[in-house]
């Protein structure tokens, strides 16, 4: 059945800012989707803890498999949620992880995989959930990002250079698909596009 509730999807909600920000919206009434790898796995006492809560404080909160790096999953779970919620108002982006050592010494396949989760699962979901956001004339796109993202940190470059590609996708969204950019200044929290209509 279709929501009345603003949607929001949510990546890399098992812990963290994910976790954080799933709870406190679905406290603010909106229907919640936390997503995170591995439910019936790693990641099954998590996903109980979320349904427990979700059912003692009678919230709008549901847990959801999703692996950012894996196209058939991002395609599954999006498919869900708009099969059960008839939209998806907001996507924040918040799946990443950070490699901590010298460019130099971090194997191919390390800096792929940093690349796979914190660019291409950001370039992924977007890609599942434009469609739905497009056909509604409204969505948010909330990219989870941080001062990595505009300055390069020793040690950290990998990881800087992923953050930086995620910023430049979010420009490119601003100037390519009717989203308006606004950037948050500061803290450097993240980058939100507003889908602007049809």
């Amino acid at each position: 059945m279709p929501s009345t509730q603003q949607v929001v999807l949510i990546t890399g909600a098992s812990s963290g800012f994910g976790r954080l920000i799933a709870e406190t919206l679905a406290r603010k009434k909106f229907q919640v989707f936390a997503t995170m790898r591995n439910v019936k796995g790693r990641n099954a006492a998590v996903a109980r803890e979320i349904a427990e809560f979700a059912k003692h404080e009678s919230l709008p909160l549901q847990v959801v498999e999703l692996d950012v790096t894996d196209d058939l999953s991002v395609e599954s779970a999006v498919s869900k949620i708009v099969l059960q919620s008839g939209r998806i108002d907001v996507l924040v982006n918040n799946t990443g992880y950070g490699i901590m050592d010298l460019a130099e010494t971090v194997t191919m396949a390390q800096a792929q995989r940093q690349f796979d989760t914190n660019f291409f699962g950001v370039l992924r979901m977007n890609r599942a959930v434009l469609p739905a956001m497009k056909r509604q004339g409204s969505g948010l796109l909330r990219h989870v990002s941080s001062g990595a993202g505009r300055l390069a940190i020793p040690g950290m470059g990998l990881y800087c250079a992923s953050k930086f590609a995620m910023e430049a996708l979010a420009e490119v969204l601003s100037l390519r698909t009717g989203f308006a950019r606004n950037r948050l200044r500061g803290d450097r929290a993240g980058s939100i596009c507003h889908i602007r209509g049809r």
